[in-house]
């Protein structure tokens, strides 16, 4: 070749058929992958979604049933032989019924202990005419313990249906057939209720119940009127106590009184104001 003629230019690039085409396609694939990836990501987490929504009524149902299960095996121990009442012991009730005092507290042999509310017994008992306070204690596995404390007649009263017994409140006690011995007669009331009632007004028996049995004894009635108390002892003589109030130091005062006279007559004690007794 001469020095004078062009060199001849390179030839082009030889193409390889489909080489352009095939990487197109390649990439599509792969968004293809990765799409289809993609969509079962998804569907696995609505499956999982859809387990756990299934799942939870079934937790709460078996939860529910647990605690009944538990709370009937615990009711059946609580109402079971091994925790009824056996024993049921009252103290302090000369005047009432046993009988009497177990109905008005609500328990008896064969109950369940656990269910025994003992409050409720208490105030049951209370009721009770002759009661004036109770206590009721259950003592595991089996056995419930009642004490009271009983009032104390004071004085009697006609009622109604009949003579009462009346204690220094007021409280009516029961009915009997005759007056009690020693005990005063409450004159000038104006209701006479039956037993577990209060009569009216209640400043008679008030001042029957601070009577020692020996002042009771020599007290023939208390007499309400015009707002005034007075005594009629059994020798004839009145004691005046005027207003109810401060009958303790009232009937101290006339017991005094009398006792410094002694089988001196006199028509009447006045002993309204107690510190300052008038006798006549």
């Amino acid at each position: 070749m001469s020095a004078g003629k062009h060199a001849a230019p390179p030839p082009p690039p030889r193409r390889t058929r489909g080489s352009g085409g095939s990487a197109g396609k390649g990439q599509a694939r792969a968004r293809s992958r990765d799409a289809d990836d993609a969509g079962s990501d998804d569907a696995m987490d609505d499956v999982m979604e859809a387990r756990v929504v299934r799942h939870r009524p079934v937790r709460w149902l078996v939860a529910v049933g647990v605690v009944g299960a538990l709370a009937l095996v615990a009711y059946g121990v609580s109402i079971s032989p091994y925790l009824d009442v056996d024993t049921v012991t009252v103290r302090g009730a000369p005047r009432t019924e046993v009988a009497q005092l177990e109905q008005a507290a609500g328990v008896g042999e064969g109950d369940a202990l656990l269910w025994l509310n003992t409050d409720d017994a208490v105030a049951g008992l209370e009721a009770v005419p002759y009661v004036r306070s109770a206590k009721v204690v259950k003592e595991w596995p089996d056995t419930v313990r009642i004490t009271v404390t009983e009032r104390s007649p004071a004085a009697w009263a006609e009622g109604p249906t009949g003579k009462v017994v009346v204690d220094g409140t007021g409280r009516v006690l029961e009915v009997v057939d005759a007056p009690p011995a020693g005990l005063p007669q409450l004159l000038g009331l104006t209701a006479v209720p039956a037993a577990g009632g209060t009569v009216a007004p209640a400043g008679p028996a008030r001042a029957a119940g601070v009577l020692n049995p020996i002042a009771a004894g020599g007290t023939k009635s208390v007499t309400a009127a015009d707002g005034n108390l007075t005594m009629q002892l059994a020798n004839g003589t009145e004691v005046r106590l005027g207003e109810p109030t401060q009958l303790r130091a009232k009937v101290a005062a006339a017991v005094a009184v009398l006792g410094a006279i002694g089988d001196q007559p006199v028509q009447y004690v006045d002993v309204s104001v107690p510190t300052n007794p008038v006798a006549g």
